[in-house]
């Protein structure tokens, strides 16, 4: 059995499956593996976040600098070069939330030593459990959305 038409049926029952009719195949695509290495990216990013000297945080601020330029090379490339995919467009999103999440925890752990902190100890947590909630809210959506036959993309 050719997987081939197998694939385009699964595109045509589920279209936000593809961003395009020329949606690839292949799995491991330049624009996959430039998010598979954000989602990679997660642990050294908590692990330069511990050091307490300037390369760690010189190297957590370039990690967290690189995995927004990669977020949005890989999507540029994507689409530039035609190279979506299914599994691309589910892992994007997911690797986006995970360094985000990552980040706003992390700086509630370690709040930076400013006046006004001290005295309202939650005005870092609120905001980041606003912005975790509204992450997980729009996921949820989105996938409601999608099962409804219906198409959410942000």
């Amino acid at each position: 059995m050719d997987s081939e038409p197998l694939l385009q049926q699964q595109l045509d029952h589920h279209p936000s499956l593809a961003y395009s009719n020329h949606s690839s195949s292949k799995i491991l695509t330049l624009p996959t593996v430039l998010t598979l290495g954000r989602v990679a990216a997660v642990p050294l990013l908590i692990f330069t976040f511990s050091v307490d000297s300037w390369w760690g945080r010189t190297a957590t601020t370039s990690i967290f600098m690189a995995a927004a330029i990669t977020d949005w090379l890989d999507g540029y490339i994507a689409r530039r070069m035609r190279l979506c995919s299914a599994f691309g467009a589910l892992l994007d999103p997911v690797a986006d939330k995970l360094m985000v999440a990552a980040t706003l925890v992390l700086l509630c752990s370690r709040p930076l030593n400013i006046a006004v902190f001290g005295q309202v100890p939650w005005l870092l947590n609120v905001p980041s459990i606003a912005i975790i909630g509204r992450e997980i809210t729009m996921s949820a959506v989105r996938e409601w959305a999608a099962s409804q036959n219906g198409c959410c993309r942000k």
